[in-house]
């Protein structure tokens, strides 16, 4: 199963879906999550779309990272290129290797370089990848446009044009639960915390992905919604969750652990 808008090759979620989608079901017994929030809702899937081919091109970023035992790791693809260095990365450290550090990022050897020429190769690539996506927005690519939008709202910077680029793709395509997602996470961005919680809810009746369910945690966690959230967490985990995002789950519900839900909640800047 894909999505017409989704920020990666498209063979990832869908092994997901199976799995996600039971362990979805108890979540409403969390609190209310917004309107007509119901189990058998959880098994909806949304309709196969063709991608651009061009823009599975330009989301097919892939790097690698090397062990001091000079075991490889390769991650991705991936739709950023920070994100398929970090999964590498992360990988590595998985497997609690030592010396885990990036090699490749891309179609760059980067071994051997010290950290601000790494740096540099990945703003370099993240440049050119951005201005792709701007041009191919502008020229109708509505894949391209919800790519953009979703890396504006990762990097928490241009939400008003993230949001314009979101709304152009949810005209396109209104129930594309990656298109949603994305609009999701920028509403989060922006605090508009109980407009984002109705989206999310829409997105996980649809696709309960892993990042679709730590989308939902984190904006129910800045609600204050600390037992919802802890409950959407440990599903994420559950429905296949890779080494960063797990890592970043880890940290929120230790924080929760730590601080009874006291200022756990993460930043919408971050």
């Amino acid at each position: 199963m894909t999505t017409l808008f989704d920020r990666r090759p498209f063979h990832f979620k869908s092994t997901r879906f199976a799995v996600a989608a039971g362990l979805m079901l108890g979540l409403a017994a969390c609190g209310n999550t917004g309107s007509k929030w119901e189990a058998q809702d959880m098994f909806a899937a949304p309709t196969e779309q063709k991608v651009d081919d061009r823009y599975r091109a330009m989301i097919d970023f892939k790097a690698m990272a090397r062990d001091a035992a000079g075991k490889e790791y390769a991650a991705g693809p991936n739709a950023t290129v920070m994100g398929a260095v970090e999964e590498a990365v992360a990988m590595c450290q998985q497997a609690n290797a030592q010396g885990c550090k990036a090699v490749r990022v891309g179609l760059t050897w980067v071994d051997g370089l010290d950290q601000s020429s790494i740096e540099s190769v990945i703003s370099s690539y993240r440049d050119t990848m951005t201005a792709e996506a701007y041009q191919a927005a502008g020229q109708g690519n509505m894949g391209a446009a919800n790519w953009l939008a979703y890396h504006y709202a990762v990097r928490g910077e241009n939400l008003q044009e993230a949001e314009r680029l979101a709304k152009q793709a949810l005209q396109v395509a209104p129930d594309d639960p990656g298109a949603l997602d994305t609009y999701g996470l920028i509403l989060y961005r922006q605090g508009r915390y109980q407009e984002a919680e109705d989206v999310f809810v829409r997105v996980n009746k649809a696709m309960p992905t892993a990042e679709h369910i730590a989308h939902f945690a984190d904006n129910a966690l800045a609600m204050g919604k600390t037992e919802m959230a802890r409950a959407a967490y440990q599903r994420a985990l559950q429905a296949g969750a890779g080494p960063v995002l797990s890592q970043t789950i880890q940290k929120r519900m230790l924080a929760l652990d730590l601080n009874g839900g006291v200022n756990a909640a993460p930043s919408p800047a971050q």
